[in-house]
């Protein structure tokens, strides 16, 4: 009965990790280029109303870069929740306790943590 709706979103699911592990790949590969033995990276994840799907991109995220070797170059996890109604920001907390690399900043406090980054590398 609801077999297309969810197999639409995990589809979905499946689509926004590729699409971010692509990213994160592109980045590695640019940064090398330039000279950096090894790659270093901050990814920043918004979501809204994402509590079933954000944990599960995020430990896969995290799964990914360590399969990969590439633990070490892994600076940040920026996770942002942008006016969830369910328990998208608890689950992003509870993340960003359980992992030293994950931060949790709501909207508000993005722009000042992204200068900071900026300014201090």
């Amino acid at each position: 009965m609801y077999l297309d709706t969810y197999l639409a979103i995990a589809l979905w699911v499946f689509a926004i990790f590729g699409f971010i592990c692509f990213v994160v790949l592109v980045l590695r590969d640019i940064s090398m280029a330039l000279g950096n033995k090894k790659g270093s990276f901050n990814v920043v994840i918004t979501a809204q109303n994402q509590e079933d799907v954000i944990e599960g991109i995020v430990r896969g995220f995290m799964f990914k870069t360590a399969v990969d070797g590439n633990e070490d170059s892994l600076i940040n996890i920026v996770l942002v929740d942008v006016g969830s109604c369910d328990d998208t920001p608890k689950v992003m907390e509870s993340l960003s306790k359980q992992y030293p690399c994950i931060k949790f900043l709501k909207p508000g406090e993005l722009c000042g943590y992204l200068n900071r980054l900026i300014h201090d590398s």
